[in-house]
């Protein structure tokens, strides 16, 4: 991976394909959405890895992230994850078992283990 500076933003490509960066979001993707979705996304591949493992079945997944910021680098301090399983057929307590695993074994989430709170909650339609 390179990234470029072109324009008031970077751009990196990968496998042809380009990525833009820049703080105004008119230019690209601000860093800090690309971060929560790094996490968000991540941990969306586990618990979709982990209710597949567990035969939970579900006709739609729906993750949002909220981030809280503290400090004077206004530095990310918690994400919230907000996940929506839509036509799911288990009980909340397997729910939430799958939650805790999928966070577990996320490497994105453990990679900020102790710097940023990782919270979740869960509704079920």
């Amino acid at each position: 991976m390179k990234l470029r500076y072109e324009t008031d933003r970077w751009i990196t490509e990968i496998d042809e394909r380009q990525l833009h960066i820049s703080g105004n979001e008119e230019t690209g993707y601000r860093p800090s959405q690309l971060f929560t979705s790094a996490i968000a996304g991540c941990f969306g591949e586990m618990l979709i890895h982990v209710c597949r493992k567990k035969r939970i079945s579900y006709e739609g997944l729906t993750l949002t992230p909220e981030t809280t910021r503290a400090g004077a680098v206004n530095k990310i301090s918690r994400i919230h994850l907000h996940i929506l399983f839509e036509g799911v057929r288990t009980s909340d307590e397997q729910i939430e078992k799958v939650i805790t695993l999928a966070l577990k074994h996320c490497a994105m989430v453990q990679s900020v283990k102790g710097s940023i709170e990782i919270t979740f909650s869960h509704e079920k339609t």
